[in-house]
């Protein structure tokens, strides 16, 4: 029974991707589309509208059937080894989708010819380099998170003693022991160390807000000066609040490992799935009000789109790669800069720290399959 209850989940997550991939479109800021830079202008055309429909019948048409499929492939073959396949397949399925769009995108802006004739220029806010820090949270709102790590420790400590020789660490959605480890003092440390990875990820994604490339559009520099401002600080409040929730979700398993008080094993499994739901639901909500950049945002009156200008965004296109999706010039001195299709930032592979990061993460992403696959019972 619970087996099949992982299986309905694990097909949940498939359909709450393609959902995020549909409105993915409605993040993104207003002059990019399917990660090609159009004119103000342009964007509610037609030929745009009309792309923007085919996505989403696209990702209908040929997502659904493939849910279908990897849900009875893993339901009928119970192997990590046809989950791990059938998830990388369900991403790379829908990076496809987007790259039929991103083509659609592309072909239109060249036969229009949509940049030529037109000065191209880049906004600039001089005021950014030295008062960038000053958008973000106090960073002293980590000690937040950092706080319910302590609480974890003291409460490690103070049960240790009363422990068996073997520990229960893990329990199945039935509430059944399913994972036990010898008693040492490494239990103690155990979540912490894991709650401290967690937290120092949020707060270098908090930095990472912080030091990323500014883009304003020329038509109204001054209101996209304050959707950016307003944008990083809301994003940089969320890493706190989500590093804190994320440890006082892990303190359950310090509760329940030391038998600090007794919880029933259901509400962990409960709290656990709620609060993944109800954080993708959090991200959603806010991805859509605010958009990347702030651009979703209402402040003053914002005038892009709404004429022709002579006066344009530059047309940096030519420096994203893979269907606009890593962004590659030498020249640039931004290690980070805002992604082309969602909402967040991404790395400059054409400097050294980039492409040093870049290899790391398909190192990292290589190591877990390969454990995933050798541990897997």
């Amino acid at each position: 029974m619970m087996e099949n209850l992982f299986y309905v989940y694990l097909s949940f997550i498939f359909l709450i991707v393609l959902v995020i991939n549909m409105l993915t479109p409605n993040f993104t800021r207003k002059e990019i589309v399917f990660g090609v830079r159009v004119p103000g202008n342009k964007i509610d055309s037609p030929e745009i509208k009309g792309i923007k429909g085919r996505f989403i019948k696209n990702n209908l048409i040929i997502g659904v059937p493939f849910i279908l499929l990897f849900s009875f492939l893993n339901y009928k073959f119970t192997n990590v080894t046809v989950i791990l396949i059938t998830v990388f397949a369900f991403v790379f399925i829908n990076f496809l989708v987007y790259m039929i769009s991103n083509r659609e995108v592309k072909v239109l802006k060249l036969k229009n010819s949509w940049f030529k004739g037109k000065k191209q220029v880049v906004a600039v806010d001089v005021s950014y380099s030295r008062d960038k820090g000053k958008n973000l949270v106090p960073l002293r709102l980590f000690l937040i998170p950092l706080s319910i790590i302590l609480i974890n420790i003291i409460l490690g400590y103070v049960n240790y003693a009363a422990l068996p020789h073997r520990v229960p660490i893990h329990w199945d959605f039935s509430g059944n022991i399913d994972g036990y480890q010898l008693k040492s003092r490494f239990l103690i440390w155990e979540i912490p160390l894991f709650q401290m990875a967690s937290t120092f990820m949020f707060f270098i994604i908090c930095k990472i807000i912080g030091w990323s490339r500014q883009q304003l559009n020329v038509s109204d520099p001054e209101i996209s000066v304050k959707k950016d401002m307003r944008f990083r600080r809301v994003w940089s409040v969320y890493m706190v609040i989500f590093a804190a929730a994320m440890n006082l979700l892990l303190t359950f398993g310090t509760i329940q490992i030391f038998g600090v008080f007794r919880v029933s094993n259901l509400l962990v499994g409960i709290l656990t799935v709620a609060f993944a739901g109800f954080m993708i639901l959090i991200t959603m909500v806010l991805s859509i009000r605010i958009g990347q950049g702030g651009s979703n945002l209402d402040i003053g009156k914002d005038s892009f789109g709404k004429t022709e200008s002579e006066v344009i965004d530059k047309d940096d296109d030519s420096f994203w790669k893979l269907a606009n999706t890593i962004y590659y010039n030498p020249d640039d001195p931004s290690l980070f800069v805002e992604k082309r299709f969602g909402v967040g930032w991404t790395i400059n592979a054409g400097r050294p720290a980039g492409m040093a990061i870049y290899i790391g993460m398909i190192a990292l992403l290589v190591i877990i399959v390969i454990v995933a696959k050798n541990t897997a019972p």
